[in-house]
């Protein structure tokens, strides 16, 4: 049987899976996939948020990210085993509405700040009514999960900006997240609001007295280093309304590592991550001894089975494998 070995990068954003299929290889030993998970690093001098921020990008890559279990069993286990204390990671709550059109991939929507707020609106706490509704001309904040009918923006028709034919009235009683989607699939989007023409553009199609979805939503405790995770570890009960912005893992007996709110201006211990490249070994045997390993559909689908090998390790988010090939040598050899 034909056997070989090579070196492989681990840079950012994982491949998706193309080429042929599994069965041209019987073995994949990967036993250094470990190289591509966060590195934790414990620096026990006190800091504010933003000091221990800085610490870690300069002397690591950024303050501890959290991606699933298995990254804060080893954050907690980086601390030591006989350390309890609190330590700052990298998740804050920076109070950001977005545009779900920015999110989308429109350009330049995210930069529209333009605002119509009820008197006394948002009066949101940080967990509760985060997404956006317009009622006789004005905005107040509610819960995204409440039902209510929303307005559909369509740019296909090319329309000049201030013509209300762009802008559809849905007066069914939809969750702010099922009448994105509804847009998006018959439309183009939940609309945007520039200024006072096309906010009272998009009020002249909603029908008097009702409130109606438009496309503002508050995004609510981000990573600093890559945005958004759906991974949460909170304790009971937090994060409170209206209390700090910064994160922290408490690392006692009784919270296991559990994250709570903190303002920014404290100090305490953190946890740094490195995620510098890391190269590892791997050892394949192939079916028959006719295999050329270096076939670029055969490494094409090797890397596709490495790939899915990461994802079931939990590893899903930034990471890139690939080959380092020198100039007229193959990658594979006997």
């Amino acid at each position: 049987m034909a056997s070989g070995t090579s070196k492989l990068s681990c840079v950012s954003k994982c491949l998706s899976s193309t080429g042929i299929g599994r069965a041209i290889l019987s073995t994949l030993l990967l036993s250094g996939l470990c190289s591509c998970l966060h590195h934790y690093y414990f620096i026990d001098q006190p800091m504010t948020w933003g000091e221990a921020r800085g610490y870690c990008r300069k002397k690591y890559t950024d303050l501890a990210t959290v991606d699933n279990m298995e990254d804060m069993e080893r954050l907690i286990a980086a601390a030591g085993s006989g350390y309890e204390g609190t330590v700052w990671i990298g998740l804050h709550d920076k109070f950001s509405w977005r545009w779900s059109m920015f999110e989308n991939g429109i350009p330049g929507e995210n930069n529209w700040g333009f605002r119509r707020w009820k008197k006394g609106e948002p009066n949101t706490s940080r967990i509760k009514q985060l997404c956006v509704a317009v009622q006789e001309g004005v905005w107040d904040d509610y819960l995204c999960t409440q039902a209510l009918s929303f307005v559909c923006y369509n740019n296909t028709n090319n329309l000049p900006a201030t013509s209300s034919e762009e802008y559809f009235f849905i007066n069914e009683s939809k969750t702010w997240y099922s009448a994105q989607a509804y847009c998006r699939q018959n439309y183009t989007d939940l609309p945007s609001v520039r200024n006072l023409t096309e906010n009272g553009l998009i009020q002249d199609v909603v029908q008097s007295g009702q409130a109606a979805w438009i496309g503002l939503r508050r995004n609510t405790w981000q990573w600093w280093l890559h945005g958004t995770s759906s991974f949460r570890y909170w304790a009971d009960g937090h994060p409170l309304g209206r209390t700090g912005n910064c994160a922290t893992s408490v690392i006692n007996a009784t919270h296991l590592g559990k994250w709570v709110e903190n303002h920014c201006t404290e100090r305490f211990h953190f946890m740094c991550q490195n995620n510098k490249k890391q190269l590892f070994h791997i050892k394949l045997r192939a079916l028959t001894s006719t295999a050329n390993l270096n076939d670029p559909s055969v490494m094409e689908a090797i890397l596709n089975q490495i790939d899915a090998k990461m994802k079931e390790k939990g590893i899903v988010r930034d990471v890139r494998i690939s080959w380092i090939k020198k100039p007229d040598k193959d990658i594979f050899h006997k």
